[in-house]
């Protein structure tokens, strides 16, 4: 393993709300030859907390860290050699960053595309959209692009895949959350931070992912549009049942028939209430909202929603500073446990459909 060569590659990162499009720009990128970009999985800042300030790695961190690697959430739909892995990540004895441990891990991640030299490694993670500045702590030099989707095709979209509870409310308040602290990140780190929209890239595909290649420093290779004809090699990769739960239309050409999906599949009420959720932040990021004026009633029927949302955000923030095995254990349990109680009170019927799919 030659360290200084990982040393030198730099790493960018993709976030935004899931069901935003963070998944097609994750596989443009993977298509291109020279960037190696994994599955999803949160391992970086997961195991930041335990492993971030080790400066000098012994045998004993590193065969821990690399258990504690293959518990990560989805880590088990990279296609690796763990015995590869295992040996490169022992060849780090010694003076070694957190930053090159994780790039070691990244370097054996195995595409579905061929690949040449590796330029620089990318990570897609909607949920890292709010951990931009401790990212930049731990790779100076990373990028950040957000993309940015129609908040109402958004709710439509993780509504019709049970992506999250599907309050609109909730939905919306989260994109307008992750819209607020990329953007503060942005005006502080302006260089390092790039907003595109969902619907501008699939409108003109060619000419934004241009601006992305441009951004990254990396060639821009109008064959990465071709991603879609390696559908048939999808099944064989360990990532297929996720895909083809969460993703039916990724080894699809590009278009634009996921745009307006809203307008179609909500009724008014719903509509009002995302509109009164978003707020100002529509037209910021480019959206006009049908309804810019509701009657308390909507207000009144978004507000459990938006608390919930907040309230989340700021269990975030505490539960991020706990231990790492605690903070380990609440971020594995506590999502159904509150979901749970917050269906209890709100919607009994979407309770008991979750309940056939999760057991207590």
């Amino acid at each position: 393993m030659d360290n200084t060569y990982l040393d030198k590659i730099p790493f960018f990162f993709i976030v935004g709300r899931p069901r935003s499009g963070t998944t097609l720009l994750r596989t443009l990128f993977d298509a291109h030859p020279n960037v190696s970009i994994p599955p999803e999985c949160h391992l970086i800042i997961n195991l930041y907390p335990k492993y971030g300030k080790i400066k000098y790695w012994t045998e004993k961190h590193l065969l821990v860290f690399f258990k504690d690697l293959q518990q990560q959430w989805l880590f088990d739909t990279w296609n690796v050699n763990m015995e590869k892995i295992k040996e490169d990540l022992l060849a780090c004895a010694g003076k070694s960053s957190y930053s090159k441990i994780c790039k070691v891990v990244y370097h054996n991640n195995i595409s579905l595309f061929d690949k040449q030299d590796t330029r620089i490694f990318g990570d897609k993670n909607p949920g890292y959209a709010i951990y931009t500045e401790r990212l930049l702590n731990i790779f100076p030099d990373a990028k950040f692009i957000h993309i940015i989707r129609d908040y109402r095709d958004n709710y439509v979209s993780i509504k019709d895949v049970d992506f999250e509870l599907p309050v609109t409310s909730l939905v919306v308040e989260k994109w307008k959350y992750f819209i607020k602290k990329f953007n503060r990140a942005k005006e502080k780190y302006p260089d390092s931070h790039y907003v595109i929209r969902y619907e501008d890239l699939v409108q003109n595909p060619e000419y934004y992912f241009s601006k992305l290649c441009e951004f990254t420093g990396i060639d821009y290779l109008p064959e990465v549009f071709d991603f879609y004809k390696k559908e048939e090699n999808i099944e064989e990769t360990k990532a297929y049942q996720f895909i083809k739960k969460y993703h039916t239309s990724l080894m699809q050409k590009i278009n634009t028939g996921r745009i307006g999906l809203w307008k179609d599949q909500l009724p008014d009420k719903q509509i009002k209430i995302a509109d009164a959720t978003a707020g100002k932040y529509a037209e910021i990021e480019g959206y006009e909202r049908k309804y810019k004026k509701v009657g308390l009633g909507i207000y009144l029927h978004a507000i459990p929603g938006i608390l919930f949302a907040r309230f989340l955000a700021l269990a975030t923030i505490i539960v991020d500073h706990f231990p790492y095995k605690l903070r380990m254990n609440i971020l594995n349990k506590w999502p159904w446990y509150i979901a749970k109680h917050y269906l209890r009170i709100f919607n009994p019927v979407k309770l008991k459909e979750l309940r056939k799919m999760i057991p207590d």
